[in-house]
């Protein structure tokens, strides 16, 4: 039995950048022979196993022949007989299809080196086009990698095209094209995985409703210079949503076009199952961002409107992500925008969170009470906005 290191644990080594995960790959064994030794099957449709110790994944070496149409139509075979090469040869891209032996030796049949030193995303066989997650996947790894330099090869891109124009992609589950999406967010140039799928005209197929245009792309863009998180990312390209429907759709004549937009958005959460602190973070940047552009006009009647329907006292750090994803947006469209008209809502939230409510509800019925609360917290802004308004 021999293993070897195998898939992005070697690429990212090979490009310096850091790795989440360790994959191994074992040539020569069973599933037998594995759980003799401690290790612990936790695979389904193939023998993937964790070591007793690091609780890394080690999986049987297979190939894989497609027995029909989808992304999970497989046969594997797992016989102890295949070979390091043969299972290799079965990955998406070269360079995921390096292998590193335990004294660090590197075991590359299909050029993968090559394609790092040139910066090439290219398919390691005809075997790309069996799986049409291979599309999601490759760009994915556009949207990780381009920062470095890499693009995608034309041949590859030709058939990424030719899987999207087969109807395959309808066949992936929700699931596995939201654990994609998702990847996608949490890299450096997110913009390039909805980019890539609409060059290779997969976006259609999976996200219609998505409105590419320059606004779209840039509000993306700013949101991975202010922040990490995948929801607030997601809510900055969720922004406008559906516009590119409206244009060829009677709602268009509609006045309220957000209704339309956040109907859309619901239906996106439900194809996909979006997880809920992403989706409810998208819907409350299409009810508030516009309000953004205007904050210095709105009076205290309209900033504690927007607190309240935000539900900002209850759930502060949720309601700081709102105003990043609003300065994302906002910096796209108004590159003289002053960031302060936003921060003062982070202001005013701690004015009006900071008031003791308990003394305020001295000798209060409860009928009067939530009027009571409002009143007080609608003095406190004006107060503030008086203050603020001498200050400048």
């Amino acid at each position: 039995m021999k293993t070897y290191l195998v898939g992005g644990a070697v690429r990212d080594k090979l490009l310096g950048i850091p790795t989440e995960d360790r994959d191994w790959v074992v040539i020569g064994s069973s599933p037998t022979d594995m759980m003799d030794l401690g290790y612990r099957q936790v695979g389904k449709d193939f023998p993937v196993f964790l070591h007793p110790t690091t609780k890394e994944q080690y999986a049987l070496a297979r190939t894989e022949k497609k027995i029909g149409f989808g992304h999970t139509a497989f046969d594997f075979n797992v016989s102890s007989t295949v070979t390091l090469e043969e299972d290799l040869k079965r990955r998406d891209l070269t360079i995921n299809a390096i292998a590193e032996s335990h004294d660090g030796k590197l075991i590359d049949p299909f050029g993968g080196l090559s394609d790092i030193k040139n910066k090439l995303l290219k398919h390691v066989s005809e075997a790309f086009y069996e799986d049409p997650l291979r599309v999601l996947r490759v760009a994915r790894f556009h949207a990780k990698l381009a920062s470095l330099g890499f693009v995608i090869s034309p041949d590859t891109l030709s058939i990424m095209s030719e899987i999207s124009q087969s109807g395959e992609l309808k066949t992936l589950s929700p699931e596995r094209i939201w654990q994609e999406f998702q990847k996608s967010l949490a890299s450096p140039t997110p913009e390039k995985f909805i980019l890539t799928l609409k060059e290779c005209g997969a976006l259609k197929s999976l996200l219609p409703e998505i409105n590419i245009t320059l606004q779209t792309l840039n509000s993306l863009r700013c949101s991975t210079t202010l922040s990490k998180e995948t929801d607030i990312r997601y809510a900055a390209l969720m922004n406008d949503i559906g516009n590119s429907l409206l244009e060829n759709s009677k709602q268009a004549k509609l006045p309220n076009s957000r209704a339309y937009e956040l109907e859309v958005q619901s239906e996106v959460k439900k194809r996909f199952n979006v997880p809920n602190d992403h989706a409810s973070l998208a819907a409350l940047t299409c009810e508030h961002h516009e309000k953004m552009h205007r904050l210095k006009q709105l009076g205290a009647e309209e900033i504690l409107s927007i607190i309240e329907s935000s539900d900002a006292i209850r759930r502060p750090a949720r309601f700081e992500k709102l105003l990043t994803v609003c300065k994302a947006i906002l910096k796209t469209s108004l590159e003289s925008l002053d960031h302060s008209q936003i921060n003062l809502l982070s202001e005013v939230l701690k004015i009006v969170s900071d008031i003791d409510v308990k003394i305020l509800l001295q000798n209060q019925s409860d009928q009067q009470a939530r009027e009571v609360v409002r009143h007080h917290r609608l003095q406190l802004i004006n107060k503030y906005i008086a203050e603020r308004s001498e200050s400048i």
